[in-house]
């Protein structure tokens, strides 16, 4: 895809082989001098999450992110990565709710924002390759639904990523696509696994192991003129 060409595509899901009824889809829009606005939307049954967020290179600067459930309240908060800190701001139902800040010396590395959606990974994977591998991601609390009280409140997670082969081949949507095979180890993803990462950094495909009944495996699909 040309440099400043808007794109699109939606990520499925898939359980142990199956569909699993749940689809994150996205758009990028680039808005000059290597930055651009990404929106995603993941929906699953019950929950829909959606997602605004800018962009400087390969960095989430700032982000919005809604989560909209069956029986609660509508929540949103924003993040803005600052010098020296994480602000985000979180409101229920439209009301003022809670502010937090995550602060780290000014001096030092910054943390990589992750804004939840797929679009954002291979980003992210590749940052933590260029800083030797390994950082703090600051992302929403979605870990719990029912704990409503810290739902999208920020979290601090360290990750490490590496590179499992530099020059893989993938077969997507019947054709073969050359691309970095990865392992991205952290929180619920643990060894074994495997994201590929496009030469853009698009993530392209990722599995992983919840458990061992439970094997997960999800795609991306590009939209026509997306290529």
């Amino acid at each position: 895809m040309p440099p400043g060409t808007p794109d699109s595509g939606v990520y499925h899901y898939r359980l142990n082989g199956e569909p699993v009824g749940v689809e994150e889809r996205w758009q990028r829009h680039p808005q000059g001098s290597g930055a651009c606005r990404i929106s995603s939307s993941r929906s699953a049954p019950g929950v829909e999450i959606v997602v605004d967020a800018l962009v400087a290179g390969a960095q989430v600067t700032q982000f919005e992110v809604v989560w909209r459930s069956d029986g609660q309240n509508e929540l949103r908060s924003s993040y803005q990565l600052l010098a020296d800190r994480v602000v985000v701001n979180r409101t229920v139902a439209g009301e003022q709710g809670q502010s937090e800040e995550v602060v780290f010396p000014a001096e030092g590395v910054a943390p990589l924002l992750f804004p939840l959606m797929r679009i954002f990974t291979g980003p992210l994977i590749a940052s933590l390759l260029e800083q030797g591998g390994r950082g703090v991601v600051v992302l929403p609390f979605i870990g719990n639904p029912a704990l409503t009280s810290r739902l999208l409140l920020p979290v601090s997670s360290e990750r490490q990523a590496r590179v499992l082969e530099t020059d893989a081949e993938l077969e997507l949507a019947g054709a073969s696509v050359r691309c970095r095979r990865c392992e991205y180890l952290g929180d619920q993803y643990g060894p074994g696994t495997e994201f590929w990462l496009a030469e853009d950094k698009l993530l392209l495909r990722y599995q992983w192991r919840q458990s061992p009944q439970q094997h997960w495996d999800i795609w991306l699909q590009r939209d026509c003129g997306s290529e």
